[in-house]
């Protein structure tokens, strides 16, 4: 599994659509949990994460497709991940 993890809101999204397979995971931080509000992304992998800090930051809920995870968890699920890849526009 290959993490991805998005710092900001996506302007390209076919350059992650053709690295990200459906077993990658895809973690929202920064100012790139706003993407998690929208429902018109068809987002490449099913396994979806947003940091409970950012969403607290910028006082949001996340929706149910999307496990909320803290800092420790994001740790963990760096240590499983094959690759990390810091994915911004």
């Amino acid at each position: 599994m290959k993490l991805f993890s998005l710092i900001s809101p996506l302007q390209n999204w076919q350059s992650l659509n053709q690295l990200c397979q459906s077993d990658d995971a895809i973690l929202l931080r920064q100012d790139a949990v706003y993407m998690c509000l929208r429902h018109d992304i068809d987002w490449p992998s099913s396994q979806l994460y947003v940091l409970d800090s950012d969403l607290t930051v910028r006082q949001l809920s996340a929706p149910p497709a999307f496990s909320v995870i803290n800092a420790a968890q994001w740790v963990a699920l760096c240590a499983a991940a094959t690759q990390n890849l810091l994915w911004h526009s």
